[in-house]
């Protein structure tokens, strides 16, 4: 009986399962693992936002390039667009304004020449020839001899001779120099020294009477005295 008894109880410690501690060591009880140095996340956080600034600093100069002026004064670095850039002699920006691109397509337009101004009208030749029956009406007469300058004469007639061939009225402008025999002056004489402003030649004195008097006529020069020679055929 005994002995059965001690056979159980040792069976008995024999099948015991040991009580197991399941509790999580202390710090101090854990291993240390040497050779991996521990970061804060304060030194972490510093170092990504140096190699951000790292980054930006990169990407601004190429996109940008480097300064067109070194600090001292020296020519513009190589690679940098500065045609744009307009600066004084002291290096300061200057104030005029960029050309637009309206601007530059009107200086490569072609200037517009002036037009040039028309020539004097024709006045006829200096000593025209006449036959016997041909007429002439003088409108006015301009004389050397009184006083005036021969070349103001000579532009006075012919002014008002072109001043009537504008407003359609064939006029002309010669000068009497004694050559003529029917052109005379109040004394019978032919006329000298004497620019004369004239209709003609028309084949009678009547034709010439009429466009002397004629309203276009009479609107550059009104005269209606209109005084008719044949300058060929001497007086008398």
């Amino acid at each position: 009986m005994l002995s059965r008894e001690f056979h159980q109880e040792g069976l008995g410690r024999a099948l015991a399962v040991p009580h197991l501690d399941h509790r999580k060591p202390t710090r101090a009880a854990r291993p240390h693992r040497a050779g991996k140095p521990k970061w804060s996340h304060s030194a972490i956080g510093a170092a990504v936002v140096a190699g951000a600034a790292m980054v930006a600093a990169f990407a601004f100069i190429i996109t940008n390039g480097t300064p067109s002026e070194s600090p001292t004064g020296g020519a513009p670095a190589a690679g940098r667009d500065v045609a744009g850039t307009s600066t004084t002699p002291a290096g300061k920006p200057s104030s005029d304004p960029a050309p637009s691109l309206g601007t530059a397509k009107a200086d490569r337009s072609p200037a517009v020449s002036q037009k040039a101004s028309p020539p004097p009208p024709n006045t006829g030749p200096q000593s025209p020839r006449f036959k016997a029956g041909q007429w002439i009406v003088v409108l006015d007469s301009y004389s050397t001899d009184s006083g005036m300058d021969a070349d103001q004469v000579a532009q006075a007639a012919k002014s008002l001779a072109g001043r009537l061939i504008t407003a359609g009225v064939p006029a002309k402008a010669m000068l009497a120099n004694g050559q003529y025999p029917g052109l005379a002056d109040g004394s019978l004489r032919p006329m000298t020294n004497t620019w004369v402003v004239y209709l003609g030649p028309f084949a009678t004195a009547e034709a010439g009477y009429d466009l002397c008097v004629a309203p276009k006529t009479q609107k550059i020069h009104s005269d209606v005295s209109c005084p008719t020679y044949e300058p060929a055929t001497r007086l008398g």
